[in-house]
């Protein structure tokens, strides 16, 4: 399966995994027009048709993304360290796809993966995200890259008065629709099922899916939910509009005879320093502060939450979780009473929802005092039980630092693999089947209000009631 046909073209890639397990990558694929000049703040259009074959080994580069410091944390966020080299550009509409199929005709399970970041930075081509030990467990994976911060969420009077839906903002989620309509045309050809399609994502990858699963926009391109510790929010348009105008006189365009042709043809670096002033204009802590999701009644008719409880997202089965450490302070401590929100709808729509806690800390961290903190549970996922990808290191230097981590190596043993092969094991049956039960490693209960059951992912897994309790003091 070197070479592969696509809708644009065709495409070739590489090889990664050990012997026995390869895994075919393409790196960099591109799912839409680059988003550049007059298309900046447009929905994404269609990728100009190549001839011959396009070598899709080279990841793309990332969408623009500021330096931002964690309070308390080490080192800079994932888009400044030394892990994320790639250079920064608005033509950042491309995709990974990494594929253990031997031929076409597989119809293997689709995960696809939105990464976190809170919709201002990160990118779906970190190394622990395109590592071969998730597909070894016989599912097709895709990694998106999509706009964000200014580029993705910006709306504006005069971008609404535009549009042919009288909507703008929300452009982050119009390129990962694209991305969704990408797979399903082409992701057969790579020998996965179009008709079994699992989203999952952790932070703000946890609220792009759940977003994704309330909008109408989106009904039939996907059929799971994975949503680890992120829960969705929503501002009406005219809310977000009114940024957007505050933003366009920081740029100095407001007063341009056509504000929108010059505020395209400014140069993103602009943009960028734009946003930076007016966060601290507005005294807003962390860029996420400054950009939403536009509640404008045509890609989200109302506030995600709200589309939950009416039972009026669509009726697949989904899983929702957290991890416990991150549940005692902080923004963490409202993610439980969302998730009991969100679990309503499952009752209302008729569908199976799951609910875990995840605890596993390697044994070194674990010894300084640090608890199971926001993002750990990701190098579980990924299969990064011996710190292939580094991303240990950046969790060291940004979050598990300020939860007490003091050590460079965190301590993986075989628990940790255990935990992850575990963990692993469970996701892609959950994408292959839609329930995430395993026989001989852990029967998981659908989550009912009366039971209040979830499953405790740690050295040991247990089912346990009081999921609505856990995190209360």
């Amino acid at each position: 399966m070197d070479t592969v046909k696509v809708d644009s073209g065709h495409i070739s890639g590489t090889v990664i995994g050990e012997p026995g397990k390869e895994v075919h990558i393409y790196r960099g694929i591109p799912y839409g027009a680059p988003p550049i000049g007059e298309l900046r703040w447009r929905p994404p259009q269609p990728v100009a048709a190549w001839s011959g074959i396009r070598e899709c080994t080279v990841l793309s580069k990332i969408a623009p993304q500021s330096s931002t410091t964690l309070p308390g944390a080490r080192t800079s966020t994932p888009s400044t360290s030394p892990r994320f080299v790639a250079s920064q550009s608005e033509d950042c509409l491309y995709l990974n796809v990494l594929t253990p199929a031997g031929k076409s005709m597989d119809k293997l399970p689709v995960m696809v993966w939105m990464h976190g970041g809170g919709f201002v930075f990160g990118s779906g081509n970190d190394m622990l995200y395109n590592a071969p030990r998730l597909p070894q467990h016989g599912i097709v994976l895709v990694n998106v890259n999509m706009r964000l911060g200014p580029f993705g969420l910006l709306a504006h009077s005069l971008l609404s008065r535009e549009s042919p839906d009288g909507v703008s903002g929300n452009y982050m989620f119009t390129d990962i629709i694209a991305a969704l309509k990408w797979v399903q045309k082409n992701i057969a050809a790579f020998g996965g099922d179009p008709g079994n399609v699992t989203i999952f994502g952790a932070s703000g990858g946890s609220a792009k899916v759940l977003t994704l699963m309330a909008s109408p926009m989106t009904r039939g391109l996907f059929h799971r939910v994975i949503a680890e510790s992120g829960s969705p929010g929503g501002k009406p348009l005219k809310e977000l509009e009114a940024v957007g105008e505050r933003f366009f006189a920081g740029l100095g365009v407001d007063k341009e005879k056509d504000p929108l042709e010059a505020a395209r043809a400014l140069p993103w670096g602009k943009i960028m320093e734009v946003e930076q002033t007016l966060i601290r204009e507005l005294h807003i802590t962390g860029r996420g502060g400054l950009w939403d999701i536009a509640v404008d009644g045509w890609f989200m008719p109302d506030d995600p939450a709200a589309i939950f409880r009416a039972g009026k997202q669509h009726g697949i089965d989904y899983i929702l979780g957290a991890n416990l450490g991150e549940l005692r302070g902080g923004p963490g401590t409202t993610l439980i009473p969302s998730y009991i929100g969100l679990f309503s709808g499952a009752r209302k729509t008729g569908v199976n929802a799951y609910a875990y806690i995840f605890d596993q800390v390697p044994s070194r961290w674990r010894q300084d005092g640090c608890p199971s903190v926001h993002a750990m549970e990701l190098n579980y996922v990924f299969g990064d039980w011996d710190n292939s990808s580094g991303f240990w290191s950046w969790l060291l230097g940004s979050i598990a630092g300020m939860g007490g981590a003091k050590s460079a190596e965190p301590g993986l043993t075989d628990v940790d693999r255990r935990v992850s092969e575990a963990m692993m094991t469970m996701w892609t049956q959950f994408a292959k089947t839609g329930n995430p039960s395993v026989e001989g490693l852990v029967t998981w209960p659908v989550y009912e209000s009366a039971s209040d059951r979830y499953l405790y992912i740690a050295g040991d897994m247990e089912v346990r009631p009081g999921f609505s309790k856990v995190g209360k003091k």
